[in-house]
């Protein structure tokens, strides 16, 4: 196999439904160079086996395949993966994600050959909700506010993200497999955080692929405050692992969705009795030290508490 220029990572788990899409999306790439793409199979107990080694044996030039006898877990798939990666670059595509633009993979190794100050690039997408079957946009509209492209640095990062991980193309030589190690339940925004200690990103404005929503009651109260949940703790790793208090914009962000869009939104009994009410408030202050926010939401929700009685 001769040597790729691009790597593109694909992990898959039960997802069989979904694979040829997400697989033809990347064999169907035109480019100049060539690239590989790896597909890590965590010991699907569906169909996954079946599918990938058809297409592994139709293209042995393009794909390598490896398949776990047990199931390892995303992280230790994701380890696996990105260490078997040959490329100058990497892209990434879940195996129930899929590219619908043949130059996707061409117009960034362009963009990045041309600017070393950069060291990766991002796109937009649609989201597939698999259980209705429709199709909305990625909710990052007013980010681009009709503008081709939108860079962003390491600062802008805490405020505002246009990214989505199965868009990227990265340089594969900044990205550091040590923090997987360090931060617990390691994710792609904290490879991003450190990824742009050199250099810069540039987001394009432009669709290149799908990303599959599968509902299950995604949009139930419990699963909103689990997401939020989520980068809540994953700002405050980036906070304590680097004493970067640029974090806190982002966490106060979250507690702030948390408190006013879910909590309330939720028909609690007595909010003034919910221990995650409460706990979000203080976590809030604790950081802000803004007594008047502080007053003003334990007052609401005092408030909110006797209209429900």
């Amino acid at each position: 196999m001769a040597d790729k220029l691009v790597s593109v990572i694909m992990l898959t788990y039960n997802h069989a439904p979904y694979l040829k899409e997400a697989i033809d999306g990347v064999l169907m790439q035109n480019t100049n160079f060539p690239f590989e793409l790896i597909i890590c199979n965590d010991a699907s107990p569906d169909h996954s086996d079946r599918i990938i080694k058809t297409y592994a044996e139709k293209y042995p030039e393009i794909i390598r395949y490896f398949l776990h006898d047990i199931n390892i877990g995303f992280i230790e798939n994701q380890r696996f993966a990105f260490q078997k990666a040959k490329g100058k670059y990497l892209a990434y595509c879940e195996g129930d994600d899929y590219w619908t633009c043949p130059n996707k993979l061409q117009f960034q190794y362009d963009f990045l050959e041309k600017n070393s100050e950069f060291v990766m690039t991002t796109a937009r997408n649609l989201v597939l909700h698999q259980d209705s079957g429709k199709i909305a946009n990625d909710g990052k509209d007013l980010i681009f506010e009709n503008k081709e492209l939108v860079d962003y640095t390491q600062e802008t990062f805490f405020t505002e993200r246009p990214t989505q991980t199965f868009t990227y193309l990265i340089r594969r030589e900044f990205l550091d497999l040590k923090w997987i190690n360090i931060y617990p339940n390691y994710r792609d925004l904290y490879y991003f955080y450190h990824l742009l200690e050199f250099g810069k990103g540039r987001a394009f404005n432009k669709i290149v692929g799908v990303y599959r929503l599968h509902e299950g009651g995604v949009y139930s109260s419990l699963a909103i405050e689990k997401k939020l949940r989520t980068s809540i703790s994953i700002f405050k790793n980036i906070k304590k692992q680097n004493n970067d208090t640029r974090a806190n914009h982002q966490i106060i962000k979250d507690l702030d969705q948390l408190i006013n869009k879910y909590y309330y939104l939720k028909e609690f009994p007595l909010p003034i009795f919910h221990k995650n009410l409460l706990k979000s408030i203080r976590e809030r202050f604790e950081i802000s030290k803004d007594y008047k926010i502080l007053f003003l939401q334990l007052v609401k929700t005092v408030k909110y508490s006797l209209q429900k009685k």
